[in-house]
């Protein structure tokens, strides 16, 4: 599991010659760093009308969904591969491969649209953290909110991705609409990002 390796370890695999870790648990690792800066966030935070308790027991639970995500991604990928991998040496055999494959890249489609819900959850926490977290932490909001934008935005191509090959039209419609509604809230994440930048502006 990611999560017991160090970051030297991870860092080695993910640029070593191996199809996993990729994209997608880089993606998991991002959504997760910025939960937890989130939550550092908030430790540091004063305003007592918040409930200051929820938000950093909902960025750790949160971090730890995004390493979990990543590690899902991972076994995901590793299942297409190895249903790519599988004979073909008759229509039967065709028929069986074809079916293990659609399975699998529903399969890996699972945790991009995770990771892409669990960024979405994040916003509010992010904009209530901008207007009433601790001033003097303001940057690492922001830095929450950038690295949300790149888990959102990587989870998205790593979703379409899967999608050009499958061929259950409800998955493909169900998760076009995911993609849909994402555009929204990544301007909105533009926009915060945005604010804080203006804010600091010399």
């Amino acid at each position: 599991m990611l999560a017991d390796q160090s970051i030297d370890t991870y860092l080695q695999r993910l640029a070593g010659k191996s199809s996993t870790p990729g994209g997608g648990a880089a993606a998991g690792i991002a959504g997760a760093q910025a939960a937890a800066l989130l939550g550092m966030v908030a430790q540091y935070s004063k305003d007592e009308s918040l409930s200051l308790p929820t938000i950093i027991a909902m960025c750790e639970t949160s971090s730890r969904h995004f390493l979990a995500l990543a590690d899902q991604d991972i076994a995901g990928f590793n299942q297409v591969m190895a249903a790519y991998g599988l004979p073909a040496n008759d229509s039967a055999a065709k028929q069986r491969k074809q079916v293990a494959l659609q399975q699998a890249l529903e399969t890996a489609a699972l945790a991009p649209t995770e990771m892409l819900k669990a960024c979405l959850a994040l916003l509010s926490t992010a904009i209530t953290l901008r207007d009433r977290g601790n001033k003097n932490l303001i940057t690492d909001v922001g830095i929450a909110a950038s690295l949300l934008l790149s888990c959102i935005q990587s989870s998205r191509l790593n979703l379409l991705v899967n999608l050009k090959a499958i061929t259950n039209q409800t998955f493909r419609d169900d998760s076009l609409s995911l993609l849909a509604a994402t555009a929204t809230p990544i301007a909105d994440f533009n926009q915060l990002i945005n604010s804080i930048e203006a804010g600091l502006a010399p």
